[in-house]
């Protein structure tokens, strides 16, 4: 799949997962999938929803809610997979995300985005780009060459 990221964008793509509001770099974002069938990896992490095919591309897919700790809820209409390209040892790669729904897009001039809060040792904040607030609303920005973990990473490439 020829994916590209732009950088250098203000823009962010705003969605939920649980009762919170997430946003990432609209140059991360390709595509947005109504949910479709997931085919499960046998032996892979609870988060690890599986793999999908893509227009002939297998892309793992990651499950949002456990990724971030929130509780395991049933899929509604605005369920979706967010398809995202980060780089990953300088190399694009694409990956999936299922969120409980998608927002808009937003801009989120520099100067407007807080570094991410250091709570102690028990929350990694590596994953966090910065907080912007919308409408009186904290917006987690994050950082997705962070948010996967060596095992994930792992996973990612056992598919590409």
């Amino acid at each position: 799949m020829a994916t590209e990221i732009i950088h250098g964008l203000d823009s962010y793509f705003t969605f939920r997962i649980g009762n919170e509001l997430f946003a990432v770099n609209i140059g991360h974002v390709t595509k947005i999938l109504g949910m479709t069938d997931i085919t499960k990896v046998p032996n892979s992490p609870r988060y690890f929803k599986g793999i999908i095919n893509l227009f002939g591309d297998v892309l793992p897919v990651f499950d949002g809610r456990l990724k971030f700790g929130f509780p395991e809820t049933e899929n509604t209409r605005n369920t979706c997979i967010l398809i995202f390209v980060f780089e990953l040892d300088g190399q694009p790669v694409s990956s999936g995300i299922v969120v409980d729904s998608v927002e808009k897009v937003v801009i989120f001039e520099p100067e407007h985005i807080k570094p991410a809060p250091q709570v102690g040792k028990g929350f990694n904040s590596e994953f966090i780009h910065g907080i912007a607030t919308l409408n009186d609303e904290f917006v987690i920005i994050l950082n997705l060459e962070k948010i996967f973990s060596e095992e994930e990473i792992s996973l990612i490439n056992a598919v590409e």
